[in-house]
């Protein structure tokens, strides 16, 4: 069975603006029942990112010279295909190189071998806004190539911005026609794990507040409306023939071991379906982890405090998400 589902963030931007920085405060927000995995280009030989970031638990891939920026590269191809082989991640962070194209990069992960494998779900540019004022990068097309191409700009080393850094900034978002959301301005520079996925659009009818999905089919409307209030977070979104939802309930919310694990063998059974994964809490110290891939469900017990919450992903309109919405009343 091909490997299916995977979520491909890619953190862009040039060079010395805080890519790896980022990424290892992203690293370290991943969900324990989430594996993760990186991977890094570095425009010289040397891998230096990579090694800043091995301390971090997940899988790091490098690709040295440059080569990531290449859609004809054997060596990205290699590199990244390597990696999902290996690994199975749910989530691939790409690091380009300061000096790549991001632009190249999501059209060779949008051809249609990696069309039912992977869902680049958004691309963030780390943005010293000091740079904007410097002619030296503004008319660098690289430079320019990963602003244009990011979903979210992330301001980095926004405590040594001057007022006019600060207003620079924001007359380039309003040029681009960005929206708020769009643009990350902490200090330190940070940004929520949660909100890596901006590409993933929701599926119309369906407003994420109201914890409320809407179907054509009347009787996934009712289940989903049985489901309002019971789950905090409720939200089912779309991308080019697939579909992800998920669910996440309130602190101190306990699920039945047995129900989760017949009614998740039974869920596996169901077609289109490419990944499911989730933390239910069984007590106040110790959730089921579950993590279903290519056919094969993996579930195991580990310490836990924080919140329950399950997303499972696939093929759009193929019937699973009845299924699942079902799976899900059943739990409550």
């Amino acid at each position: 069975m091909r490997y299916q589902g995977i979520k491909v963030t890619i953190i862009t931007g040039f060079l010395g603006a805080g890519k790896t920085t980022l990424i290892r405060d992203l690293l370290a927000q991943a969900p324990a029942y989430e594996r993760w995995a990186v991977l890094v280009n570095e425009f010289g030989e040397i891998g230096l990112d990579g090694a800043l970031l091995s301390d971090s638990g997940v899988a790091i891939k490098e690709v040295p010279g440059g080569c990531v920026c290449c859609t004809t590269s054997a060596a990205f191809a290699q590199g990244l295909n390597q990696l999902i082989r290996e690994q199975n991640p749910d989530r691939i962070l790409i690091e380009p190189s300061g000096l790549g194209h991001p632009r190249q990069i999501i059209d060779s992960l949008k051809t249609p071998k990696y069309q039912d494998v992977l869902l680049v779900t958004g691309a963030f540019c780390v943005l010293d806004a000091r740079n904007l004022a410097d002619e030296r990068y503004t008319r660098h097309a690289i430079f320019n190539d990963q602003l244009e191409c990011a979903n979210v700009l992330v301001a980095s080393h926004v405590s040594a911005y001057c007022e006019a850094d600060t207003k620079r900034l924001m007359r380039y978002c309003q040029s681009r026609g960005l929206q708020p959301e769009q643009l990350v301005m902490k200090d330190p520079m940070s940004l929520l794990g949660a909100d890596l996925d901006p590409c993933l659009v929701v599926a119309q009818g369906v407003v994420d507040t109201t914890n409320a999905a809407h179907d054509s089919h009347d009787h996934d409307h009712e289940l989903s409306q049985t489901m309002v209030g019971k789950a905090r977070d409720h939200y089912v979104k779309q991308q080019e023939g697939m579909k992800v939802m998920g669910w996440q309930w309130p602190q101190g919310r306990i699920f039945d071991e047995s129900q989760l694990r017949n009614g998740l063998d039974a869920l596996m059974g169901a077609p289109g379906i490419y990944r499911i994964k989730g933390g239910f809490a069984l007590d106040q110290q110790q959730a089921l982890f579950v993590n279903a891939s290519r056919g094969v469900l993996s579930m195991k017990m580990s310490p836990w405090h924080q919140t329950s919450r399950c997303e499972v992903i696939g093929v759009d309109e193929s019937g699973w998400s009845k299924k699942v919405l079902e799976f899900v009343s059943k739990i409550h």
